[in-house]
């Protein structure tokens, strides 16, 4: 048997006769548009626009901005935090944020997609929500937790919640004033709703399963010079994963509808349309790697990067930034420990 779109010759004389006498308008449109075939490769490029405030006496950071210009879908983005001691001299921290991200799993999530052949788009997903966390750290180990509820929009596909909890702890192995290496072991649960990681038509094209865990083993050094600081983090631990199964159209109970009146016709054909996504339940080796410098040119110019590479998500993801940041006022001091690259209004 053949799945959907991928026919042989003799399926494909039985389902152009079968179109030749179907009465259904609905189905017909529907059946020629997917049979048609793969509506190909899609790219999208863009141009952001984004401000930034910060204090760092006060702990706050502040941004506001736009999702890409020139994609199909682009919005307003933007966030708030708080991270600082609960008095001056605390080995106890809180954070709290508050922010409008774009998600940015993939060119339907982010910047949204056509289907060609029928006109249809969607995508453009935003998380809105906030994120609380707690830590201490007396300079010889330190512990942490955080929480965070957000809620999921797009463009023509279903809304989605996310809740997300986590806790660690880790030791200093050394600990001066120019190094650091730590180890630890960090817990994470996170779930969604809805499974929303498929690219039909309304769905969001990010991963969202509904109960995910890992539990890691992460290890980090940092160091600095009078120029240069750098620091390197990695992870490797075990994941679970369970996604339930989910319509191909959840968004659109006609077009869901329609799909199922066809599978049943084509199943006597030896032709089989698929209704649904199937769900998934597995464990597997998560990983992470992280790195980030940054060296000063003189007073008041520094140039950064930063590169990620993990698959803690149920897919392999290499991320990447470089870039060139200006101070009015002239720099004195030490480079910070463990260095703080800029990050993008985009990230997650």
């Amino acid at each position: 048997q053949s799945r959907f779109g991928g026919f042989n010759e003799q399926q494909m004389a039985a389902l152009q006769a079968q179109l030749a006498n179907n009465t259904n308008p609905v189905q017909t449109d529907f059946l020629r548009n997917q049979i048609s075939g793969p509506i190909g490769r899609q790219k999208d490029t863009g141009v952001g626009l984004a401000v930034a405030y910060e204090n760092p006496s006060l702990g706050l950071k502040t941004d506001l901005g736009a999702s890409p210009m020139g994609f199909l879908y682009s919005t307003v983005v933007g966030g708030i935090s708080i991270d600082r001691s609960f008095t001056e001299g605390s080995d106890f921290r809180y954070g709290l944020s508050l922010s409008r991200r774009p998600v940015t799993d993939s060119l339907v999530s982010f910047a949204g997609a056509r289907d060609a052949r029928s006109g249809l788009e969607w995508g453009g997903v935003t998380a809105n929500g906030g994120r609380l966390q707690l830590s201490y750290d007396n300079g010889d180990y330190g512990v942490y937790g955080y929480g965070g509820l957000h809620k999921l929009v797009g463009n023509h596909v279903e809304s989605n919640s996310r809740a997300e909890a986590g806790t660690g702890v880790y030791w200093y192995l050394l600990n001066d004033d120019s190094r650091q290496l730590t180890a630890g072991l960090s817990l994470t649960g996170i779930s969604y709703d809805k499974n929303q990681g498929n690219f039909t038509y309304g769905n969001g094209g990010y991963f969202s399963p509904q109960n995910f865990f890992s539990i890691g083993v992460p290890i980090g050094w940092s160091q600095r010079t009078d120029r240069l600081s750098y620091s390197i983090k990695g992870s490797v631990g075990v994941q679970h994963i369970e996604q339930d199964a989910t319509p191909y159209f959840p968004n659109d109970n006609d077009m869901q509808s329609v799909l199922s009146q066809v599978s049943q016709q084509y199943a006597t054909a030896g032709i089989i349309v698929p209704t649904q996504y199937s769900g998934q339940n597995k464990t597997g080796v998560g990983y992470n790697l992280n790195a980030a410098a940054e060296y000063r040119f003189g007073d008041n110019v520094f140039l950064g990067g930063s590169f990620g590479l993990d698959n803690a998500r149920d897919y392999k993801q290499f991320t990447g930034g470089l870039y060139l940041r200006y101070m009015f006022e002239d720099f004195t001091g030490r480079m910070a420990m463990p260095v703080s690259p800029y990050r993008s209004p985009y990230s997650n």
